[in-house]
């Protein structure tokens, strides 16, 4: 039985790209790589180090294949980029860098593109503008009661709601940027919420939502607001490791609350128990208040709470269901937390359940957990 619970659907894999053009051609005649960003560069500090993350999306030639991206500062190369993921000349790349103590010199990133067609390879480079310093993420209580907690697909360059994408229906070419963006990705530093009592997640066999610890635990405010969008009704998933209805647009994240911070900031909750939503779109909430139970709605294959925050330039309103999935995610953290270890990936995965035995405790004030990380507080 699989409880894969990261609510990471990568829908790249579509065929809805569609009437895009190469339009770039470098001085010698080779073809080069069009690029844009969905959202700029932001700092993350996780339990693992300080980075500066970035996605970029990407159109290649017909033909062509994208075979890796350098980063560079000046001469220096940062990091070389080979974990795409692709759809016929799309490619999507998520950019972690070690971010130094000293802060980033002003000037420029140049991501230099290799590019390989009918035998001949050239190279072709986006040059990205960046600040001398970025500001610190901002900080949250957690949304489930202290305890010991699973972060399941917390930031890290391999979690799945990092390469996560939610595809507009075709990519639109931004002329600013000279480049494609073909999505967005709302919850590229979620986190799942998952229980963990005497080092596993559920009793017995887990094959009963009862069985989990975190099933119908509150689930509170992070951080005061008002609630611009709610939904509610939507069953559960009734056997942990399966979904009992088709899953689209109007009901991934299940039972959800959208609340509204006073900067604009949204932060989301989903996948809670029918019926157990208890605030109303327009009314105010304070950090701590229970907004409902946390559950297995939704795009769930075990009970978890999906936690994250978006920003919302533009002060969109939520009027319908999938509103909220095409905004960008925005890093956050935690006053403070004990990371007890970090959990194997297939922690929820392996059959029979295998237990979490902590090492020594590290203690961390003002960052978000890393993926697979275990952490109390």
């Amino acid at each position: 039985m699989t409880y894969r619970i990261a609510l990471g659907i990568c829908l790249l894999i579509t065929g809805l790209f569609l009437g895009c053009q190469d339009h770039l051609i470098n001085p010698d005649g080779t073809p080069n790589v069009s690029a844009a960003l969905p959202s700029l560069p932001v700092k993350v500090t996780n339990t693992s180090g300080e980075w500066l993350v970035y996605d970029l999306h990407l159109h290649t030639p017909p033909g062509s294949t994208l075979q890796k991206i350098d980063v560079l500062q000046g001469d220096k190369v940062l990091v070389t980029y080979t974990d795409f993921s692709v759809k016929d000349d799309f490619y999507l790349a998520h950019i972690w860098l070690p971010y130094p103590k000293i802060g980033w010199n002003p000037g420029v990133l140049t991501n230099r593109f290799q590019l390989a067609q009918s035998g001949t390879v050239s190279v072709s480079t986006f040059r990205l503008t960046i600040d001398h310093q970025y500001p610190d993420q901002r900080r949250v209580g957690f949304p489930v009661p202290s305890g010991i907690w699973f972060a399941e697909d917390a930031p890290a360059t391999s979690s799945l709601h990092t390469k996560a994408l939610f595809l507009l229906p075709q990519p639109v070419f931004d002329p600013v940027q000279n480049g494609y963006i073909l999505g967005n990705n709302p919850q590229r530093y979620a986190i799942d919420f998952a229980k963990v009592v005497d080092g596993l997640p559920y009793k017995n066999k887990g094959d009963k939502n009862e069985d989990w610890y975190c099933y119908n635990q509150p689930v509170m405010a992070a951080e005061g607001g008002t609630v611009v969008f709610a939904a509610d009704g939507i069953a559960d998933n009734v056997t942990p490791g399966k979904i009992d209805y088709p899953i689209d647009y109007t009901n991934l994240t299940g039972n959800v609350v959208y609340i509204e911070h006073s900067d604009g900031t949204l932060a989301m909750y989903a996948h809670m128990i029918p019926n157990s939503v208890l605030v109303k779109v327009g009314q105010q909430v304070t950090a701590g208040q229970q907004l409902g139970r946390l559950g297995n709605s939704g795009n769930s294959l075990a009970p978890h709470l999906h936690f994250h925050v978006v920003a919302n330039p533009g002060r969109k309103k939520l009027v319908n269901y999938a509103d909220g999935l095409f905004l960008e995610g925005l890093p956050y953290s935690f006053p403070e937390f004990k990371k007890l270890g970090t959990a194997p990936d297939n922690f929820l995965t392996r059959q029979p359940v295998s237990v979490f035995m902590p090492t020594t405790p590290e203690l961390f004030t003002n960052v978000i957990p890393s993926k697979s990380d275990i952490i109390e507080f």
